[in-house]
């Protein structure tokens, strides 16, 4: 094998129990990178399966001839494809990556491996975006040589290769290749920086990509520690899976609190936020009063301030209309993914149906051994359940009457009821950041 196809093949640190019995799924636009590194692993005798992935972002018209050129390049090199069409209609570049990644992410079996020809130049070009952007230490270490990605890793074999060089590799071997249109675009802050600046910088400090992926390299150790760090600081802040401490946080010094929601965020498979969203929020957490909840929107997750705590929740939407009547028989999914409803024990106890529904403002419960009708919001608030979880719990009503509030508060009549016949109200699949 070439030098490049023994580049292919390092062990993986953060996968020492790889077995290397998976597919390997290689990126591919039929772009020179990406032939240039499907060549070389077709070529390495490996007897691992190998499937070449085309993803169609459906920017522009000319897109599906490009998926078709795509299909024969690989077709050439003896590899099997994978077409995965995206309707993204408008996005740009960070748009276009997140929705490629979700699609590897899903194709990606147990330990599988996905390849991607990220070669030096796209590294020093990214790590000048991101000097450009104002980054901090993880985004100056570039792009990783390898991570996980779902349920398998990603391995970028070429980091040490210029495009120069790939380009070379690809005419000594008669190999065709097609380029994509949008790489003259210099509307694209990344292809004004490759064909305007990268060159001028070049022939001032000739070596610029080396040097570049010399600094990603070392900015990646240094990242190891500060990861390593953020580690001990959330064993110390981390009161569960989902809340922080909030003054443990703010006894920190700044750097390390931003390091620590950057590295609970990675925990939860999260992308971390922008430092200057990051500080933002770490403000209004030093800052806030007691009557205000600042929110950190994080994709699926929300990150809010309540009493003392951080906490992170799915970013659950509106569920106000929803209601459904039930009999009492089986379970009753409910909606979101917030689990179900069953009863354990015996017959259905209801001659009339309950209604089922989610939260409300103003309700109020009668509860065994207190006196009255209690505001539910009074009571959900002494449970230590933040406000925005509160319109999440299931409420039943018979014959009109408030009766339960998930298995917590259950009128008298209605646990009476339920003692009779024998049976016990669940909520099944409960999420388990819900406090309470």
């Amino acid at each position: 094998m070439s030098e490049l196809a023994d580049s292919c093949w390092p062990p993986v640190p953060e996968a020492s129990d790889y077995p290397g019995r998976g597919r390997i799924l290689i990126a591919f636009s039929g772009g020179a990178d990406s032939v240039c590194l499907a060549a070389q692993v077709a070529r390495s005798g490996t007897t691992r399966t190998l499937l070449a992935v085309h993803v169609d972002h459906g920017l522009d018209p000319d897109s599906a001839e490009r998926s078709e050129r795509a299909c024969e390049l690989a077709a050439g090199l003896g590899l099997q494809f994978r077409l995965e069409r995206l309707a993204l209609g408008r996005g740009n570049e960070a748009v276009a990556r997140r929705a490629r990644y979700q699609v590897f992410e899903k194709l990606l079996g147990e330990e599988e491996l996905l390849l991607t020809g990220h070669h030096a130049d796209d590294q020093a070009e990214t790590i000048l975006l991101r000097l450009l952007r104002g980054a901090g230490p993880q985004g100056l270490a570039g792009i990783p040589r390898q991570r996980s990605l779902g349920r398998g890793w990603v391995f970028r074999p070429l980091l040490a290769w210029s495009r120069g060089s790939i380009l070379s590799w690809l005419n000594q071997h008669g190999l065709s290749w097609q380029d994509d249109p949008t790489n003259t675009d210099l509307s694209i802050d990344r292809n004004f920086l490759r064909h305007r600046i990268v060159p001028l910088l070049e022939s001032r400090w000739p070596g610029l990509r080396q040097r570049l992926g010399r600094s990603a390299a070392l900015g990646a150790g240094a990242v190891e520690a500060l990861d390593w760090l953020a580690e001990e600081d959330l064993q110390v802040v981390q009161i569960d899976r989902y809340r922080l401490d909030l003054q443990a946080l703010l006894a920190l010094n700044r750097f390390r609190q931003g390091q620590v929601l950057r590295y609970w965020c990675i925990q939860h498979a999260l992308s971390p936020p922008p430092a200057s969203q990051l500080d933002s929020f770490i403000d209004q957490m030093g800052q806030a009063r007691a009557d205000r909840q600042p929110r950190l929107q994080l994709g699926s997750r929300v990150l809010s301030c309540w009493r003392g705590h951080i906490w992170m929740d799915r970013d659950y939407p509106e569920f106000a209309s929803w209601q459904t009547n039930w009999s009492g028989l089986g379970m009753l999914a409910l909606p979101g993914r917030l689990g179900s409803l069953a009863l354990r024990g015996g017959e259905a106890p209801f001659s009339n149906l309950l209604q089922v529904r989610l939260g409300r403002q103003g309700e109020r419960i009668a509860l065994p051994g207190r006196c009255g009708r209690h505001a539910l919001n009074q009571l959900m608030a002494e449970a230590g359940i933040p406000p925005w979880q509160r319109r999440l719990w299931p409420r039943l009503e018979l014959d009109g009457e408030l009766v339960a509030v998930g298995t917590r508060w259950l009128a008298d009549g209605f646990r009476e009821l339920l003692a009779q016949r024998q049976v016990a109200l669940e909520w099944r699949d409960r999420p388990a950041e819900l406090s309470g």
